[in-house]
């Protein structure tokens, strides 16, 4: 459900639109709601080069083509040039205008292909992060198509890529993309957002020579119409914290500051909250109805409650509850509600007689749902412009949300590692797809995704509506149990043939290799990379942290392996891809005598400290995991070269080993 906010107009601009309503016109009404506020004021003029700094303290510095110039510690090398049909975007005799404030600019428009394009810059003060409009106004009486493209040039080079879904290059469903550069520490990485995650309306995104990005789209602005592209690009030091500002990403908090028409003119974003493919217009200053010919009528619906007839008996719901109505225009009487907590229920409606009480004493108009095309109530405190996630959530294959109790349900997954229970407080979601064959994908909090099947066939849940219903399993197309995903750092992760992957512990408390000079043991945890060979179950290739590299028949036929937070499940190697773990740690043996050497870096001696730091040196960057425990030792003098250390060690930044497949153990 997307929601829009919808303003009442003035006077003047009502009788402007209702002329135009009626046919009276065809000319575009001049300063109407569709293009109020889509340009910022020419009072405040601005040259260039024009500097900002974000609220992650980052430094935007824009060129006269509405594009950043360096960006922090020269981050960018030229980033976010818009060229449609091949001309760049520029301001006309290179200047342009701010808001009041400063943390908005604008250039244009320029005039190619028929268009005007201008682009808004804004610059966000309480978060790292910036956000472009492009704007695209046709004033001919024909629809235009054109070739639109975002360039950016990184300065360093491409060093790796992230996309949303968490590869390695932009695919069908991804959103967004996290750059990072080759240049050091001091180089921000960088998070390119370019569509919403529901969007029908997806760019092309290629990078070329690692350090060169594309993001390509087919635009059509229709006959007198206007389109905007919106895009976000934030700088920061980690790429954890885009990862996090990519789950925390909410567009209508990012776009509240844009007048509603011009919020519903961004094609690339679903402008608000809501869920499936219906849209309710709302205005910010009283209840709406809009009539099946789309006239709309303002004032305050007055009905006290709304009963439904659902499938799995009636509902009331009280209208404080309730933020609007969808009649569904194939089943007359019957109507989709949308909840302030979220939820959407569908059924026929008991009195299907919407009451409006008019403006200024006016009366009260009984308006018959099956004249209506939708109906809401205005945006207010209670009922707010984006719509909480109140979950969990069942979402039917009729369009119904319905936010249940998990606690009072018990779930198990039927995997190929056997059939293994889960907790809703485990998961994300777990989507359904009931074709014939197909199997369920599970979702864990910390990002594993396990494909089985969910069970029982017909779940009894207790609704937070009321009442408790039975529904089969096919009903469902997806049940979400969080809002948010919460990735958990240094957790091993295994790959398997099926596409499932998992992130925990393994929690055998040895592993055996059959090697061509001798059997060997190693513990999980002194385990940085295996490989597994799809042409011999078992044949595996092991590398050790300290880049050792041992190729052998593994002996256990299972691997237990624990997804945190989740189940424990028996996994056959025959099944196994490869096992990574971000930090790989040393034997017991040896991280006791590192410990040691840690203890004396805090030694009364000048000389044992001395000696301490040159053999914690010697041992290499494979212990740098282990030293970093220690960075919150007590003792000062400790930290302090226990900091040295690792950035001497890490400044040698020696390459890990990583191991190929392997074919036959001796091969």
């Amino acid at each position: 459900m997307k929601l829009h906010a919808r303003r009442k107009t003035s006077v003047t601009i009502l009788v402007v639109a209702l002329v135009l309503a009626c046919g009276l016109s065809k000319q575009p009404a001049r300063g109407a709601e569709g293009t109020r506020g889509l340009h910022l004021p020419r009072d405040k003029p601005v040259s260039f080069n024009y500097v900002r700094t974000d609220g992650g303290g980052f430094r935007w510095d824009f060129q006269y083509y509405g594009t950043v110039t360096q960006g922090t510690n020269h981050a960018y090398g030229g980033g976010l040039y818009c060229q449609v049909s091949g001309s760049n975007v520029q301001a006309p005799d290179r200047q342009g205008y701010a808001n009041q404030n400063g943390d908005e600019i604008e250039i244009g428009p320029f005039s190619t292909s028929g268009l005007n394009v201008s682009r808004r810059i804004k610059v966000y003060e309480d978060r790292p992060l910036a956000r472009w409009l492009d704007i695209f106004e046709n004033p001919t009486g024909q629809p235009i198509t054109v070739p639109v493209q975002i360039y950016t040039h990184i300065n360093y080079g491409i060093g790796r890529t992230k996309t949303s879904s968490g590869g390695e290059s932009f695919g069908e469903k991804d959103w967004a993309f996290i750059t990072e550069t080759r240049g050091g520490n001091n180089i921000p990485s960088l998070l390119h957002v370019v569509c919403g995650d529901r969007s029908k309306f997806r760019p092309q995104v290629q990078m070329s020579s690692n350090s060169e990005i594309y993001v390509r789209w087919q635009l059509t602005v229709p006959a007198g119409g206007t389109v905007i592209l919106c895009y976000f690009e934030s700088q920061s030091q980690s790429v954890e914290a885009h990862e996090k500002l990519m789950s925390k990403f909410r567009i209508f908090d990012l776009v509240k500051d844009l007048p509603p028409g011009v919020r519903k003119m961004i094609v690339n974003f679903p402008v608000g909250s809501g869920f499936g493919d219906i849209d309710i217009d709302r205005s910010e200053t009283s209840d709406t109805i809009i009539l099946t010919n789309r006239d709309p009528m303002y004032g305050k619906i007055v009905n006290k409650a709304f009963v439904l007839k659902t499938f799995y008996g009636d509902v009331t719901l009280p209208a404080e509850k309730v933020i609007g109505m969808v009649p569904i225009a194939e089943d007359a009487g019957a109507a989709r509600v949308l909840m302030v907590d979220g939820q959407m229920i569908s059924g026929r409606v008991s009195e299907p007689t919407i009451s409006m009480e008019m403006p200024s004493g006016g009366g009260t108009l009984n308006v018959p749902l099956q004249r209506i095309k939708q109906w809401s109530y205005q945006i207010s405190k209670d009922r707010p412009a984006e719509v909480a996630f109140s979950g969990p959530v069942a979402i039917l294959r009729t369009g119904d949300r319905l936010v249940f109790d998990t606690a009072a349900v018990k779930f198990t997954f039927l995997t190929q590692h056997g059939s293994v229970p889960v907790a809703g407080k485990d998961l994300l979601e777990v989507a359904l797809d009931n074709a014939p064959n197909a199997v369920h994908r599970a979702v864990f909090l910390n990002g594993s995704r396990l494909g089985g099947f969910l069970e029982p066939e017909k779940l009894d849940l207790t609704l937070k509506i009321g009442p408790k219903m039975t529904v089969r399993r096919d009903l469902i197309s997806k049940i979400i149990f969080s809002e948010d995903d919460k990735p958990a750092k240094n957790l091993t992760q295994i790959v398997l043939s099926n596409d499932d992957e998992l992130f925990g512990e393994l929690t055998d408390k040895t592993l055996v290799v059959a090697t061509e000079f001798g059997s060997r043991k190693v513990e999980p945890r002194n385990i940085r990379a295996m490989t597994f060979s799809p042409a011999q179950i078992g044949a595996a290739c092991m590398q050790l942290w300290d880049g050792s590299v041992h190729r052998g028949i593994l002996q256990q036929e299972q691997l237990s392996f624990t997804i945190q937070p989740g189940p424990e499940l028996k996994l056959y190697i025959g099944q196994i891809k490869g096992i990574t773990r971000s930090e790989a740690l040393p034997p017991e043996e040896v991280t006791a005598r590192l410990e040691r050497l840690v203890a004396q870096l805090g030694a009364e001696s000048h000389k044992d400290r001395e000696a301490a730091t040159e053999a914690l040196i010697k041992r290499g960057a494979d212990i740098v995991p282990l030293l970093k425990g220690h960075l919150e030792n007590q003792d000062p003098e400790i930290r302090q070269r226990i900091e040295e250390i690792i950035e001497r060690l890490e400044g040698k930044g020696k390459q890990p080993v990583r191991p190929q497949m392997p074919g036959m153990i001796n091969g």
